[in-house]
């Protein structure tokens, strides 16, 4: 385990309680961001029920993703600066994204889907190199299809590459660096609610 993949281990958590105490009412613009920062790094610190919040964390999943750290990023600037760095047709990509990739990863993880065949296998450039070229390729294909129709969503992709060139995770296994358990379920959930909300909208007329 390098120092970085420590680092790394620390940051989703960090990230996403920062991005939680931020949405107290109270807490606006830059002091939001400030407030949370030093909660946050005080609730990463100290244990819980014996044990590092991280910790708690990776028995959920190992790791925040690259594409859910970058996301949690720009919502926190997005809050603390009144910016939109990634418009509402951006994040609909995101969650599209993200419902995608969950549904072709987890089922085959809990052994549904077709027989003798673990998605999770295309991560492994060194073990199945040939069949990582599909995984590879469809995410470098969605990103450049993105970036060419000017969804900034591309970006964050980009960012993935060079978080798995860098090795920001322990885990050599690309899916770990796209997505993982918590933004799955979290881009799931934004998907059937914007589906239920069209279908309520269409009902009306």
């Amino acid at each position: 385990m390098t120092q970085l993949s420590l680092w790394w281990g620390l940051v989703g958590p960090w990230l996403l309680l920062v991005w939680l105490v931020q949405r107290v009412p109270w807490l606006h613009g830059l002091r939001s961001a400030v407030v949370s920062a030093i909660v946050a790094s005080v609730a990463v610190s100290v244990p819980w029920f014996g044990h590092a919040l991280p910790w708690w964390s990776m028995s959920l999943s190992a790791n925040f993703s690259v594409t859910m750290a970058v996301l949690l990023v720009v919502a926190i600037i997005d809050r603390a600066f009144g910016t939109r760095i990634l418009r509402k047709r951006d994040w609909n990509a995101a969650w599209t994204f993200g419902a995608a990739a969950g549904l072709l990863l987890y089922p085959s993880a809990l052994g549904l889907g077709p027989r003798n065949f673990d998605s999770y296998s295309l991560g492994w450039p060194w073990l199945f190199w040939k069949e990582s070229f599909v995984l590879y390729g469809a995410a470098s294909i969605t990103a450049a299809v993105l970036l060419w129709r000017g969804n900034r969503f591309g970006y964050v992709l980009l960012a993935v590459f060079c978080g798995y060139a860098l090795r920001f995770q322990e885990s050599q296994n690309f899916w770990d660096y796209l997505i993982d358990p918590v933004f799955a379920a979290v881009s799931l959930l934004a998907v059937l609610w914007k589906g239920v909300a069209l279908a309520c909208s269409k009902h009306k007329e």
